[in-house]
């Protein structure tokens, strides 16, 4: 069986890559064996951000950040809740002893937003606009990259107040990825669908406000991403999905059907053979 035969989904994305790399089995488990999944608030609070953010760029007037973020957080909450135990991030505090649960996301994610107001307000940093005329704001861009087709959705393409065209990816964590290869990815698909090439790529950290220094991109080449993209195809077809027992074992939305942690259920789950399809 191909990938899409195996994913249900005649395309890869970024998101299904890192999620492979970091870990083949949650991968497997995740979006071949579709294990049910525990629940998280991040996630939730995370969609809830970029659904109130969106709304906002393309209507501003009016907008209450507080009560979009909590019809937002209302409804994707209602979607993500399977009755299975949802996760909590940070750490317990006297004012959030259940860590980052739903009352601090409640709390905290209005003001997520308004920081993304103030940016919006006095950066100077400005929507970047398609041929059709609409503003680049959770773009979806489908392109064929090494003969696989892939699929993303761009958070932002914004102008600089240099002229610039930036790729930005909100962002709700404490820290900022590690790497840049989301944004050089999009900046590749970028390309090939709208023909234009962003030069700089950062992210937009929630939590402070602040934009991350924009880094240049030019070095994400199409061909590179396509080494990696058929690589990652070729290891899915052959079953190649291996474990990485590590400290984030213990937030992972199945661990518990992972024998890689003896979790409670992995014996439904078996490591594959040699002569599984």
């Amino acid at each position: 069986m191909t990938l899409e035969e195996k994913t249900g989904k005649g395309y890869i994305s970024h998101s299904a890559m890192s999620t492979w790399l970091n870990c083949g089995w949650s991968f497997y488990l995740t979006r071949i064996q579709k294990v049910p999944e525990n629940p998280s608030y991040w996630l939730v609070g995370g969609k809830s951000m970029h659904e109130a953010t969106e709304i906002y760029d393309k209507n501003p007037d009016g907008f209450d950040p507080t009560a979009v973020f909590t019809q937002r957080w209302e409804e994707n909450y209602r979607l993500a809740n399977n009755g299975m135990p949802f996760r909590a991030g940070g750490r317990a505090s006297k004012a959030y002893p259940n860590k980052e649960d739903a009352q601090w996301w409640l709390d905290n994610g209005p003001k997520m937003v308004d920081f993304w107001i103030q940016f919006r307000s006095d950066s100077g940093y400005q929507p970047y606009f398609l041929s059709g005329g609409e503003a680049a704001i959770e773009t979806e861009l489908n392109v064929e990259i090494g003969g696989v087709p892939m699929k993303g959705f761009l958070d932002r393409l914004m102008v600089s107040p240099a002229g610039e065209l930036v790729v930005v990816d909100i962002k709700t964590s404490s820290k900022p990825p590690v790497t840049y290869t989301q944004l050089g990815t999009y900046a590749i698909m970028c390309e090939k669908v709208m023909g234009v090439r962003p030069v700089k790529g950062a992210y937009f950290m929630a939590r402070t406000g602040e934009l991350t220094d924009p880094v240049d991109l030019s070095h994400y080449t199409e061909r590179r991403l396509a080494t990696q993209v058929k690589g990652f195809k070729t290891a899915v077809d052959n079953n190649i999905f291996i474990p990485q027992p590590g400290f984030m074992c213990g937030t992972c939305s199945v661990n518990h059907a992972c024998y890689a942690v003896n979790g409670s259920e992995s014996h439904k789950y078996p490591e594959l053979g040699d002569n599984d399809e």
